[in-house]
């Protein structure tokens, strides 16, 4: 009985020091493409702010573009990092559009979650339409 205890752990101990292999890539993992374009509607009231969140999977440079305001008013747009109890964006950067403009704002990121928001003075006296274009990498 000894002698079989022996070969048995011999022969575990021998196929514990096979050759490593590194695992194979998965072809499930979809490939980075940058930059990402989106585009979103949206309405804002007064004094009011509406946000969205992406996620920048590479380093880059985000650019946020605020068209299509109506009726015309003095709409402005940001980018920064999402607050941490999600009521909007903490803004590093903003910009805005004159009266029947549009406005842009653009400024690096890292790998992450960002946030454009777009906001409104109080002193509109309805809603605002508007569309956001976002490039980001």
């Amino acid at each position: 009985m000894t002698r079989l205890a022996l070969l048995v752990a011999g022969l575990v101990a021998a196929a514990a020091c096979g050759t490593v292999t590194s695992p194979s890539p998965s072809v499930d993992t979809p490939a980075i493409t940058t930059p990402v374009n989106v585009s979103f509607p949206g309405a804002v009231g007064p004094g009011g702010t509406v946000s969205r969140t992406f996620t920048a999977q590479i380093a880059g440079s985000a650019n946020a573009v605020l068209s299509g305001i109506s009726p015309p008013t003095a709409l402005s747009i940001g980018l920064g990092v999402p607050r941490v109890d999600g009521s909007g964006c903490l803004l590093a950067l903003s910009s805005t559009a004159p009266v029947g403009g549009t406005a842009s704002v653009s400024g690096p990121v890292a790998t992450g979650v960002f946030c454009v928001q777009v906001f409104a003075p109080a002193q509109a006296t309805n809603p605002v339409n508007f569309t956001v274009s976002l490039q980001y990498p």
